[in-house]
C-alpha cells in the first residue's frame, strides 16, 4: 500500500545484519534468504539525488550480506519515483550490468547497477520500481505510455529473471494496470521456485492465493509498502498469518516510515512461524536494515539469530489505521474483574463463535478494555476489489466503548495494569467456499503475532453434506499484552461474486449520469 508522508524528516542510514552462524549457500536443505526493512529517501534534494540516496542504501545493504546470501529481497517503492522511471525487459539472457547491442536504450543506470550489484554478490536480487512501458499504452492517457509498479527479479549473473506488474492498486492514480493479472515465477539454482508479488495483492486471491492454490508454490516473495491497520491487518500479523495459513514459506521485504504508518518485514516459514521480523514501532524514523536467515527447501525448521522485539514500546510511533466496519461487530464487554472466566456463543449472519476463557488483572488499572466479537463484514476497495470477511476473535478497546476498539491505549506511557489471560480458546463455524482463506490472528503490544509455539489452531472439515469447517485457535500458555486473538477468514470476491457489486457498479453508473446530465460537481467517489 503506498502513502506518500507531505512532511518527513530525512533521516540518517543504519544499517544492521541479523545472522544466525555460517550460511549453508546452495547446500540443497537450506537457503540463505534476506529481506530488507528500507526507509527510502522521500525529502531534501532533487529526484535524482533522492534516487542516489536510496541507490547507495541499496547497494551498501546488498555488500553488508559480505557474498553469504542467495537470494535478497528490497520493499515496494523505495528507488525510484514517477520522475525517474526505466525499462524494465521481461527476461534477459545476458547480464543487464554490461551493455550488448540491442539492448533496450531506456533501461536505466541505477537498475544496471543492481544488475551489477547482484552479479558481484552472486546473489538472486528482487527489487521494486518505477517501470515506463510504451507498449499498450492506456488508451485513457495523453502521456503515450504506461507507469507500473514493477517487481525485476535478477539472477546471480545480473540478468533479468522476472518481472511481475502490481495488479491491485491502492492510491496509486497514475499507476496503470496490465490487461489481465500476471502470475510470476522464476527457477533458482538452489531448487526452489519462488512465486512473486506486490503488497496489497495479498489482500486478493489473485494474484497471491492464486499462486498457492493453482500453482503450488511453497516460497513466496513479498515487497510491501503497507499501511497497517488495527486490530487484524498490521504488516508482520498479516504477513505471519498468510505464512502459517498457506504452508508456505514467506520472504517480505517493506518500506519503513513509522510515521505514515508504515512498517514491517520478515521471513516466516510456514507452519514453524517467523525466523526473523520487525516492526519499527516505537521510533519515529524508519531503518535501513537487512534480515538474515537460513530456510529450509524442504519444510523442515529453518534458523536465524531472533530480531529484539520490544514487548511493551513506550511510546508507539507507528500511526496505525483503525478498522472502518468495527460498530458494526456483534461483541461481548469482558468485566474488569480479577479471576474472572467466560463461556459465551456469539453470531452473526452465517458465523457462529464459542468463546472460553479465564483472566487476571495485574494491576488497579487495566490499560485495556476487551470485547470478544463476531463480524461478516463486506470490504470495498479501488479498482472495483470486494471481499467478504469474517471473524471471530477478542480484540483490545481504548475505553469501554465499541468504537475504541483498535485504538492504541493512552496508558502506555505509564505502563498501567494489565490483563493476563490464563486461558483462551475460541471456536468458529466458517461457512465453505471455492475461494477463501481462514488464518490464524493474534497480535501483542510489540504488534506481532505470536508464534505457534505459543498457540495450537486445528482445522476440521467437518462431512461432505456439512457446510461449515470448525476452525479452532487456543492459547498454550497464560499470555499478558495480548491486542489481538482471532480466526480471521477472507472470503475472496464473494461480495462481488454475489450480486452486490452489480448493484454498486448500477448506483455509481446512475450517480455518474445524473451528475453529468445536470452539470454537478461529480461526487460518486463515496460508493
Amino acid at each position: 500500500m503506498i502513502m506518500w508522508l507531505n512532511r518527513f524528516w530525512l533521516l540518517s542510514c543504519v544499517v544492521v545484519v541479523h545472522l544466525s552462524g555460517r550460511p549453508v549457500s546452495g547446500s540443497g536443505e537450506f537457503y540463505t534468504a534476506g529481506v530488507a526493512e528500507f526507509r527510502p529517501a522521500v525529502f531534501g534534494g532533487s529526484s535524482e539525488q533522492l534516487l542516489e540516496d536510496n541507490l547507495n542504501g541499496y547497494l551498501e545493504l546488498i555488500a553488508g550480506a559480505n557474498g553469504t546470501s542467495d537470494i535478497l529481497v528490497f520493499p515496494e517503492a523505495t528507488l525510484n519515483s514517477v520522475l525517474q522511471l526505466t525499462a524494465v525487459p521481461e527476461q534477459t539472457e545476458h547480464s543487464l550490468c554490461e551493455a550488448h547491442e540491442g539492448d533496450d536504450p531506456r533501461v536505466a543506470e541505477f537498475l544496471r547497477r543492481l544488475a551489477c550489484a547482484a552479479r558481484d554478490a552472486r546473489t538472486y536480487l528482487v527489487v521494486n520500481v518505477k517501470e515506463r512501458a510504451e507498449e499498450h499504452a492506456t488508451a485513457s492517457t495523453d502521456r503515450g505510455y504506461n507507469i507500473y509498479n514493477t517487481n525485476v527479479v535478477f539472477d546471480r549473473q545480473g540478468a533479468v529473471l522476472s518481472r511481475y506488474r502490481k495488479w491491485n492498486l491502492y492510491l496509486e492514480p497514475l499507476t496503470n494496470r496490465t490487461q489481465t493479472a500476471e502470475l510470476a515465477t522464476f527457477r533458482t539454482d538452489f531448487g526452489v521456485t519462488f512465486g512473486h508479488f506486490i503488497c496489497f495483492d495479498m489482500l486478493f486471491y489473485t494474484p497471491a492465493q492464486e499462486l498457492v492454490d493453482r500453482l503450488g508454490i511453497r516460497h513466496v516473495i513479498v515487497t510491501k509498502m503497507f499501511n497497517s491497520e488495527l486490530p487484524f491487518l498490521t504488516a508482520s500479523q498479516l504477513q505471519q498469518g498468510w505464512a502459517w495459513a498457506n504452508n508456505v514459506t514467506l520472504l517480505a521485504a517493506g518500506a519503513s516510515m513509522p510515521l505514515a504508518g508504515i512498517s514491517g518485514s520478515g521471513i516466516y516459514d510456514g507452519q514453524q512461524g517467523a525466523l526473523t521480523r520487525i516492526m519499527v514501532s516505537h521510533r519515529a524514523e524508519g531503518q535501513r536494515q537487512l534480515l538474515l536467515a537460513q530456510v529450509p527447501t524442504d519444510g523442515s525448521q529453518g534458523t536465524s539469530t531472533p530480531t529484539e522485539e520490544e514487548e511493551s514500546p513506550s511510546t508507539v510511533q507507528l500511526k496505525l489505521l483503525q478498522q472502518p466496519d468495527i460498530g458494526s461487530f456483534s461483541t461481548w464487554a469482558l468485566p474488569l474483574v480479577n479471576g474472572s472466566a467466560a463461556s459465551k456463543r456469539l453470531c452473526q449472519a452465517d458465523l457462529c463463535c464459542d468463546f472460553q476463557l479465564s483472566w487476571n488483572l495485574l494491576g488497579a488499572q487495566a490499560e485495556y478494555h476487551y470485547r470478544l466479537g463476531v463480524s461478516v463484514a463486506e470490504r470495498r476497495y479501488e479498482q472495483e476489489q470486494y471481499s467478504s470477511i469474517r471473524v471471530c476473535g477478542l480484540f483490545a478497546c481504548r475505553d469501554d466503548s465499541l468504537e475504541s476498539c483498535g485504538l492504541l491505549s493512552n496508558q502506555l506511557e505509564g505502563h498501567g495494569g494489565g490483563v493476563e489471560f490464563t486461558s483462551l480458546r475460541i471456536s468458529g463455524e466458517f461457512v465453505k467456499r471455492p475461494r477463501r482463506l481462514l488464518m490464524p490472528n493474534t497480535l501483542t503490544y510489540g504488534l506481532y503475532a505470536l508464534q505457534p509455539s505459543e498457540v495450537a489452531w486445528t482445522m476440521q472439515e467437518v462431512p461432505a453434506n456439512d457446510s461449515h469447517t470448525h476452525t479452532q485457535l487456543e492459547l498454550r500458555q497464560p499470555q499478558r499484552q495480548l491486542l489481538t486473538f482471532a480466526l480471521y477468514g477472507n472470503y475472496f470476491e464473494e461480495f462481488a461474486s454475489n450480486g452486490v457489486a452489480a448493484v454498486w457498479r448500477g448506483m455509481l453508473t446512475l450517480c455518474l449520469l445524473l451528475a453529468i446530465s445536470m452539470h454537478l460537481p461529480i461526487l460518486c467517489n463515496s460508493f
